[in-house]
C-alpha cells in the first residue's frame, strides 16, 4: 500500500472501521514509512485535543438542531476519500462542540456587554445636525407626531410638549439603536438642537453613569464629544435627551 492510499484510510484506521486485512496492510506500511507514521501521530494528537481540550457547554436546543441540520445536508453529498473522513462521527461531534462553544461565547459577550446608549444616541444626534439623517415627519404639533409614531411602533410613545420652555418640536424619524426600534424626536431652542430617543429597555444593561434624582425620577447623566445626555426609564421604556445645552438645563427639560 502506497502513501497516497494511506492518507485516504488514515481516519477509518484510527476509528477501527477497516477490515483486518486492510488494517494489517496499513500497519505494515506505517512500520516502514517514517513520514506516514509521523502523520498518524499528528492526527492522533489533534484527535485528542478535539476530544478533551474543548470545554463542554450546554447550548440551546434550537442551536443544536440548526447545526445538525446543516451537517446532515453535507452528509448527503458525495465526497472523495480525502474529504469524507472529515465528516466521520468523531469529527462531527468535535465540530459541533467547537461551533457551540464559539457561538455561546459570542452570545455571552453580547448579553453581558452594556448597551452603548450614550455613544449611539450622540452619534445619531451629530449625524442629524450634519444633515445625514432625514426627518420622516415634519410637524410642530406633538399630537400629530405622536400619532404618526404610534402607528409605526410596537410600544407606547409620549411626545413631550416643551414649547413653554422655548423648545420647539421640528419633527421625528424612526431609527434603530442596537437593533432596537426607536422613536427619534428633534427639537430646537435658540440655535441649540435637542434629540429625544425612546425605545423598549426590557433586559438591557446600561453603562455606569452619574446618577441624580429630580422630581422622583432617577436620571443617568453622561457627556461625550461636548454633548450632554440624560437617560431615565419609565414602564420599561428608555428615554434619552441629547443636546449641547448645559447639564442643568437638559436635566430640567427631561424632568418636565
Amino acid at each position: 500500500m502506497d502513501c497516497q492510499r494511506i492518507k485516504a484510510y488514515i481516519y477509518p484506521y484510527m476509528d477501527g472501521e477497516l477490515d483486518s486485512q486492510t488494517s494489517l496492510s496499513i500497519k505494515e506500511h506505517l512500520s516502514t514509512c517514517p513520514l506516514c507514521s509521523w502523520e498518524l501521530k499528528q492526527e492522533k494528537r489533534l484527535d485528542s485535543l478535539m476530544r478533551y481540550g474543548i470545554p463542554k457547554e450546554n447550548a440551546p436546543y434550537k442551536l443544536k438542531e440548526a447545526i445538525l441540520s446543516q451537517i446532515n445536508g453535507l452528509d448527503k453529498k458525495r465526497f472523495n476519500p480525502f474529504i469524507l473522513p472529515l465528516f466521520r462521527p468523531i469529527w462531527t461531534n468535535a465540530i459541533i462542540t467547537f461551533l457551540i462553544v464559539v457561538l455561546i461565547s459570542s452570545l455571552l459577550i453580547k448579553i453581558n456587554k452594556p448597551f452603548p446608549v450614550f455613544s449611539e444616541t450622540i452619534r445619531d444626534h451629530i449625524e442629524c445636525l450634519q444633515g445625514k439623517l432625514s426627518i420622516d415627519i415634519s410637524s410642530n404639533q406633538p399630537k400629530v407626531v405622536q400619532g404618526w409614531l404610534q402607528n409605526r411602533l410596537d410600544f407606547k410613545v409620549m411626545v413631550p410638549d416643551l414649547s413653554s420652555q422655548g423648545v420647539n418640536l421640528l419633527g421625528a424619524r424612526l431609527c434603530t439603536l442596537k437593533n432596537k426600534q426607536t422613536a427619534y424626536l428633534i427639537y430646537a431652542k435658540e440655535g441649540h438642537h435637542l434629540s429625544v430617543f425612546m425605545f423598549e429597555a426590557d433586559k438591557l444593561k446600561f453603562p455606569k453613569a452619574k446618577k441624580v434624582r429630580v422630581n422622583n425620577k432617577i436620571f443617568y447623566l453622561s457627556k461625550e464629544k461636548g454633548y450632554n445626555s440624560a437617560l431615565w426609564l419609565e414602564d420599561e421604556i428608555a428615554c434619552v435627551f441629547v443636546s449641547d445645552l448645559g447639564e442643568a438645563e437638559l436635566l430640567h427639560l427631561a424632568s418636565l
